[in-house]
């Protein structure tokens, strides 16, 4: 009896002794309160299409990797705490990140949608300790013009969606592509994406013709798929419509048979509940657990970031940013995203390598690029996104 309590004792002391060697690892996951992606604005209570693209907020795949984190904690001495930074605007966001108040996260998740470049990277300059995620802003010109140190990409480029999607229409042998792109400056970045991958992947785009979501008979030759396909000089097409409703009815209606990807019939994602392999029915059970809904692909892309965080503190016990980073650009780093492969950073972009996940109509996993008949001497997921000489610019030490 008497060792029982000398044994409880020594465990109580030991216990509170690790827990002052404890260290704090501080983490903010920013986005803003009017952001247009999440808004539901217009969402029609009995209309079910109106629901397809209302994303959700990715602060709960965030929320997924804290918990994540907790085993742990006893490995790399280490707590990582979370603060949900939440802003009006986006102008008070980035007022938010040129001010002091930055300094007291080691790292901080952007769920914003990114303006203005140039002032954008600027203010991450003058944050060099902080570490910096994108966690879902696809806009290729960030990751050919935001290439610091310190600022990594997560969620993937528009690049590696249209790449993906036009290394399987290669495969298929259908190479003619007609681009339907609609309204949005959004749709606009897509369809450009998709011309640079069809020239990279020998695709040739027969037309381009601009869409509008009305019934205006005046414009018909903008809203009606019998004068949007005629023409039989195609045999895919691909569509840009970040809303989502136009293309709901392309697949299987356009004037002459052809395969439909981009915003509808074949559509790449990060992230897909219908992936069943590698440990992704796990994640997507531990996720759904939590929060009551399947984990979407910007839910993916906060997990991996914070999940990457803390792989390298427990590979280089250390919580130094700088150290971090160093680990971060390394080739030692190979992060389990339950996607089949060790993943990581190109050093020109800080672009997350990763397979992307091509979701058939029927909403389930159809292929994983990049695909097996597309290889790098490097890396094949170098095959997926933008290379370096694609970038106006080379990483800052």
């Amino acid at each position: 009896m008497k060792f029982s309590y000398i044994y409880i004792i020594f465990f109580f002391l030991a216990y509170h002794l690790e827990a002052d060697d404890l260290k704090i690892y501080n983490i903010g996951f920013l986005d803003i309160k009017e952001d247009m992606r999440y808004l539901k604005w217009g969402i029609h209570p009995v209309d079910i299409r109106s629901k397809l693209n209302k994303e959700k907020r990715p602060i709960q795949g965030a929320l997924l990797a804290i918990e994540d984190s907790e085993k742990f904690i006893r490995l790399t001495k280490t707590k990582f705490l979370i603060e949900h930074i939440t802003k009006k605007t986006y102008e008070d966001a980035i007022k938010f990140l040129n001010s002091k108040s930055v300094e007291k996260y080691d790292t901080i998740l952007l769920d914003l949608n990114i303006q203005n470049l140039k002032y954008f990277k600027n203010i991450l300059k003058n944050n060099p300790k902080t570490i910096f995620f994108n966690i879902s802003d696809p806009n290729n010109d960030i990751r050919k013009n935001i290439c610091l140190d310190n600022f990594f990409n997560t969620y993937p480029s528009n690049a590696m969606y249209t790449d993906s999607i036009a290394q399987y229409l290669v495969k298929k042998k259908t190479q003619k592509s007609l681009l339907l792109t609609g309204p949005l400056v959004e749709d606009e970045k897509m369809s450009s994406s998709f011309k640079e991958s069809a020239r990279k992947f020998g695709i040739k785009i027969y037309k381009e013709k601009f869409f509008v979501n009305n019934n205006d008979p005046r414009v018909r030759d903008k809203n009606n798929l019998f004068y949007l396909t005629k023409g039989k000089k195609y045999n895919n097409v691909f569509i840009s419509d970040t809303d989502g409703e136009f293309a709901l009815g392309v697949p299987n209606a356009t004037m002459n048979p052809a395969i439909v990807s981009g915003s509808a019939g074949l559509i790449a994602k990060a992230w897909h509940w219908s992936y069943l392999r590698h440990g992704a029915p796990q994640l997507n059970g531990r996720f759904e657990r939590m929060n009551n809904r399947r984990m979407e692909s910007k839910d993916w892309a906060a997990w991996i970031s914070i999940k990457t965080i803390v792989e390298s503190i427990l590979r280089i016990q250390n919580i130094s940013n700088k150290n971090i980073i160093e680990y971060l650009k390394g080739a030692d780093l190979q992060v389990d995203g339950s996607k089949g492969i060790g993943l990581n950073f190109k050093k020109t972009t800080n672009q997350l390598r990763q397979t992307i996940l091509l979701i058939s109509s029927n909403n389930w996993t159809t292929k994983v690029a990049p695909l097996e008949e597309f290889t790098d001497s490097e890396n094949n997921l170098n095959t997926l996104g933008i290379s370096y000489n694609q970038t106006q610019c080379k990483l800052e030490e």
